[in-house]
């Protein structure tokens, strides 16, 4: 069975692009036949940990693909990271407060073109133009450990109210309405690498493996014997121990959204990282929402979106976005699920 998500950081945990002091990839074989050969590696970046699980016969075929994999993670991190100073993220925030355009490659246009057409789907609940807010709040540092922001600061960001719908293209140029726009793809960066691995997976020529960021994963094919890969959902009052379990089957991919994985407590009341950007306040609906989708960045995104919604919004919100697999866990343990995840999920 796949690793359950991990327990709730400690304030000392790094931000999701916070690159972990040695970078590096380990490397294991576990002899089984050589048709079903497993190898098993690690990964550590984004200040987390990617665990990479391949069923193929070429030691060879599967060490190259490792490597590829940990170039192409050691160069997203740079580029992605919103407070990666000279990455693309970084370079489009400047320009914005300048309020000047920027030209960018054609993958980083059609992320943002993506990016717009989720947040749109969300009503802009998931909104990757926030960094301002986000950064009110401290969760651009590695401690967070308060005290909140005045509610007068509050109001000034809400005021502005950047958007990702601020930004428009002229062919490659980007510019922005609103200078107040800071971009943080935070709320489905992890799901884009997910989608990455995979390609490079196939490209790779192997057909079937599993791959983890941070207890996110996407899969590849299925397991020998025609087995589903296993996955268990963490329950977000004991993230230790599993709430549910579920099949995943081929380039399917499983996100976990939960405000119990970053937070800071001040004054005896727990502050969450994912905020809402209608109010500018962590998010209450929900403890936890996990999402399949055959695209990583849509389930990445879709998963933020459905806990900030909360119980009254979250079933409108994946029809816009068109989740058809979602399990909602909130504060009390209760359970809701779209109908096609009843059939999937597996309540323990």
């Amino acid at each position: 069975m796949s690793r359950a998500a991990k327990p709730a950081p400690t304030l000392k945990r790094r931000h999701l692009f916070k690159m972990a002091a040695a970078a590096g990839f380990a490397f294991s074989f576990s002899g089984c036949s050589r048709s079903e050969s497993a190898y098993e590696s690690q990964i550590l970046i984004f200040g987390t940990e990617v665990d990479i699980k391949i069923y193929h016969p070429d030691k060879y075929a599967v060490n190259e693909a490792i490597a590829r994999i940990n170039r192409d993670f050691q160069k997203f991190h740079h580029e992605w990271h919103a407070w990666e100073r000279g990455g693309i993220v970084s370079r489009i925030n400047d320009a914005i407060t300048r309020k000047q355009p920027i030209e960018v490659a054609e993958s980083v246009k059609t992320f943002i073109l993506k990016s717009q057409q989720l947040s749109e789907a969300s009503d802009y609940l998931f909104d990757p133009a926030i960094g301002k807010l986000i950064a009110l709040w401290g969760f651009h540092s590695e401690q967070w450990q308060g005290p909140p922001p005045d509610d007068g600061a509050i109001r000034n960001w809400l005021a502005e109210r950047p958007s990702i719908k601020d930004l428009y293209f002229i062919g490659r140029r980007l510019y922005s309405h609103n200078p107040q726009v800071q971009l943080d793809f935070g709320g489905n960066a992890k799901g884009l690498a997910l989608d990455m691995a995979l390609q490079s997976l196939q490209r790779a020529g192997i057909e079937h493996a599993l791959v983890s960021i941070g207890g996110d994963m996407k899969a590849l094919g299925i397991k020998p014997g025609n087995q589903p890969w296993k996955v268990a959902i963490s329950n977000p009052r004991i993230p230790a121990e599993p709430i549910a379990s579920l099949a995943l089957y081929g380039e399917e991919s499983v996100v976990t959204s939960g405000t119990y994985q970053r937070f800071f407590e001040w004054q005896g009341q727990r502050y969450s990282h994912i905020l809402n950007p209608n109010t500018g306040y962590p998010a209450t609906g929900f403890a936890s929402v996990t999402v399949i989708h055959p695209d990583a960045t849509t389930a990445d995104a879709a998963a933020t979106a459905l806990l900030i919604a909360g119980p009254q919004q979250w079933r409108h919100i994946a029809e816009q976005m068109q989740i058809e697999y979602a399990l909602c866990v909130d504060y009390s343990g209760q359970i809701e699920q779209t109908k096609a995840m009843e059939k999937r999920a597996k309540l323990l």
